[in-house]
């Protein structure tokens, strides 16, 4: 049996006890990455070997571009293969092994892109001066850490202005689909972890701000007001262009999570109050991105070692 129709079985038999967009997500990596590279092998080629040579080729090389593919993403594809070969052990396809690959190490590491405290003050300054639905949105996830998708997918009755609450319980995505015209479709559906299921406290000028609105419908969206959603792709083009109108510089909508978490750290907040509002699974995540000392507290440690 060749090793793609092995993954067609297994995805499969995998779609009824997964999520709408981890489906879309293996079918997307299935189809684009590993079919191309190893679909026509016979399972049994599918070794250590033969994946090793694959995880260089993907770091190396990747795929259409000619740029490899980012460490994570080779990892992530790398997991599912483990998945897959464990499934075809257990059908007795194959002889069950234990498979140990290793990775070419991340030579850089991107720096997570934050607005000065300066720049922030512009944007906000500006939105406050052009006060729409949509501004609105971009101002709410400078002072929430939300992610595109959970305010896409954002309606007026997840906020609580009484108790000053925002309930994050769903996202919104477009998810790839296998074998369907058209390949792309929209889900509303709920995050992929519980501890993105939570509650963030608003601000009272967020509250402040909120009223200024009047009219608000409860069923509309945050970013429209009427019961029609603006998908993220949307979104993120409206926002680059807002912030290239007022110099305020090129950054990708997620520096405003970044931002966010980098202001709550630098003025003292907890880290375990940080992470739940950003919704990580572990506190580690959060410590990881967004703990980085300052070179005044590393000169405080060494110069802690004194002699005579």
């Amino acid at each position: 049996m060749l090793f793609k129709e092995v993954l067609r079985i297994w995805l499969d038999e995998k779609k009824n006890f997964i999520k709408e967009s981890t489906y879309a997500y293996y079918s997307f990596e299935i189809q684009n990455y590993i079919i191309p590279v190893m679909g026509d092998l016979p399972i049994q080629d599918v070794t250590e070997a033969c994946i090793q040579n694959t995880v260089l080729f993907w770091q190396e090389e990747g795929m259409e571009n000619g740029h490899g593919l980012k460490k994570s993403t080779v990892q992530n594809l790398v997991m599912l293969l483990k998945q897959v070969l464990k499934y075809a052990a257990k059908k007795n396809m194959i002889e069950n092994h234990s498979i140990e690959i290793h990775f070419l190490p991340q030579v850089t590491k991107k720096r997570k892109r934050v607005f000065s405290p300066e720049e922030q003050n512009r944007l906000i300054q500006s939105i406050l001066q052009e006060l729409s639905y949509k501004t609105f949105g971009i101002l709410l996830c400078m002072n929430s850490g939300l992610r595109i998708g959970e305010l896409c997918a954002l309606q007026w009755r997840d906020i609580d202005v009484a108790n000053k609450l925002i309930h994050v319980t769903k996202t919104l995505q477009r998810i790839y689909r296998k074998n369907a015209v058209p390949k792309t479709q929209i889900i509303i559906t709920t995050p992929k972890t519980l501890t993105s299921i939570r509650e963030i406290p608003l601000s009272d000028k967020i509250c402040d701000v909120i009223l200024r609105f009047g009219n608000i419908n409860p069923e509309g969206y945050v970013l429209t007001n009427i019961e029609k959603f603006i998908e993220p792709c949307t979104f993120r083009k409206f926002f680059l262009n807002f912030l290239a109108k007022h110099n305020i510089g090129s950054y990708n909508f997620h520096s405003l999570r970044h931002t966010f978490a980098t202001r709550c750290i630098e003025h003292g907040a907890d880290y375990k109050s940080v992470s739940e509002i950003l919704g990580h699974t572990t506190i580690t995540t959060t410590l990881n991105m967004y703990v980085h000392p300052l070179m005044e507290e590393k000169k405080k440690c060494v110069d802690m070692i004194q002699w005579d």
